[in-house]
């Protein structure tokens, strides 16, 4: 994996850096990071960073949406059903 960059001694990646790393169009990283559905992120100048831990939840909406090809509607409700 490509350098983190740590934040407040959080480790976090950039979103391309996420999108080659899943092999996944950075369309659909933005979308879902438009959405709220990547965990925590940050945006730094115009990079979106996403936190290392968030990873997990990043492959559930990649295999969700680009995998299934759920939309992201029927994403945002599986996720939420996941953390009941």
């Amino acid at each position: 994996m490509s350098r983190a960059i740590v934040i407040e001694g959080e480790p976090y990646l950039a979103l391309e850096t996420v999108a080659e790393e899943f092999r996944v169009d950075l369309v659909v990283l933005r979308e879902a990071h438009a959405s709220g559905l990547l965990g925590r992120c940050v945006v730094r100048e115009t990079r979106v960073l996403v936190a290392v831990a968030s990873l997990d939840r990043v492959a559930t909406v990649v295999r969700l949406r680009a995998v299934l090809g759920l939309d992201l509607d029927t994403v945002e409700v599986m996720i939420a059903r996941q953390r009941r």
